[in-house]
Formats: C-alpha cells, sequence, structure tokens
C-alpha cells in the first residue's frame, strides 16, 4: 500500500483566486520562552489551497458543507491522466468519454497543473473542465470532482446543482498512477460551511 498526499501546506504565501478574497496569515501567539510552548493563529478563506467546494459556494440556500454524510469522504476514486496538458488547453466530454469513467463514484483529473501552483499565471493559464465534460460527469453519477487544477464557475453550478463537491488544486500528482484509489479527502468540519481546507490522500493498494 502507498499513500500518496495530495494537499498544499498551508503557509502565509497561499495564492488567492480574488482579490477579494482573504489572504492566508500564520500568527505566533505564544512562544517556548515565554508561555513554554508554541501557538500560531490561523486566518484563512473557506477556498483557499486545497479546499472543497459545497453547494453553498454559488447557490443562495444550497446544501452546505456540514450537511454531508461523512462516509462521503472515504470512497473509491477513480484518476484519469491528461498529462501533459498544455496551458489553457480545456477538457473536454469527448476526452472523458474515452477514459472509460465508471459510475457512481468518485473521479480524480490529473494535468500536472499542480507544479505551477503559486505562480503568477497559475489561475490564468490552467487546463480547464468545460462545461460539457462536466456535465457528462453529472451523467455518470459520480459523487465527487477533483483536480490539480481550479475549476471555471459554470462547472461549480453545474456540480454543485448536484450535490457533487469539487476539490480544488491537489498536489503532488506527478506520481499519482492511473487507475481507482481509495480517496480521502477530509475538510475542516465548519459550521454552515460553503467550503473549507481540506486533507486530502490516495491510497494505492500493491
Amino acid at each position: 500500500m502507498k499513500v500518496f498526499d495530495l494537499t498544499h501546506p498551508i503557509t502565509s504565501d497561499l495564492p488567492v483566486y480574488f482579490p477579494w478574497h482573504p489572504a492566508t496569515t500564520l500568527e505566533e501567539t505564544a512562544t517556548y520562552k515565554d508561555n513554554r510552548c508554541v501557538v500560531r493563529r490561523l486566518s484563512i478563506g473557506t477556498h483557499s489551497g486545497t479546499h472543497i467546494d459545497a453547494p453553498s459556494h454559488v447557490l443562495e440556500g444550497g446544501f452546505t458543507m456540514d450537511a454531508y454524510d461523512p462516509s462521503l469522504w472515504f470512497m473509491a476514486a477513480q484518476v484519469v491522466d491528461f498529462t501533459p496538458r498544455e496551458p489553457g488547453r480545456a477538457i473536454t466530454a469527448d476526452e472523458f468519454q474515452a477514459m472509460n469513467i465508471r459510475e457512481g463514484i468518485g473521479v480524480i483529473v490529473k494535468t500536472g497543473w499542480d507544479v505551477h501552483f503559486g505562480s503568477a499565471d497559475y489561475y490564468k493559464t490552467y487546463p480547464p473542465i468545460t462545461n460539457g465534460a462536466a456535465e457528462f460527469l453529472v451523467s455518470k453519477k459520480i459523487k465527487l470532482l477533483a483536480a490539480d487544477t481550479p475549476f471555471k464557475l459554470d462547472v461549480h453550478y453545474t456540480m454543485l446543482r448536484k450535490g457533487i463537491p469539487l476539490v480544488t488544486n491537489l498536489n503532488n500528482m506527478k506520481d499519482l498512477p492511473a487507475g481507482i484509489v481509495k480517496l480521502i479527502a477530509a475538510p475542516l468540519l465548519i459550521a454552515n460551511g460553503d467550503g473549507a481546507p481540506a486533507r486530502v490522500l490516495a491510497v494505492v493498494e500493491d
């Protein structure tokens, strides 16, 4: 068994999508010298770094993060490999159809874009999933969609209207093999959460 950590570490320089998105800060509030222990204050947006989007992120009155059954965060998922992927080249429904997507499990999209996380053009030139591709995945009754990229707003609406959470900005994808893995995607349990930072792991059996 091999465990892949697909999470970007939380640091004070996490990139944000929009200027009104809160910056991440880590502030030391206790020290070994003064308090005999170290404590830090963490301030982070609900959609920073590796995170999960709930329907209420884009749908007023929509399902919130804490309303999901926790069993959803441990599931079989299919890794689909689109590497190497050129900047900005969209991933289409036809390409997903060619991957023989299994029904009723999660889907993890591998593009290789995780290596650009933190760069100035990360949010500008990533290879997006098209809305047509999202509609195809909905037709396959997938339970969750994850990727090493952000997602376009129309894809948010297509997936989240169906209650399908989006796991955004995965990391360390280079050595993750295509095929079926066990996915652990554990969001922070935020009351009435529109989304949450998450620790995401993939388990590959020998």
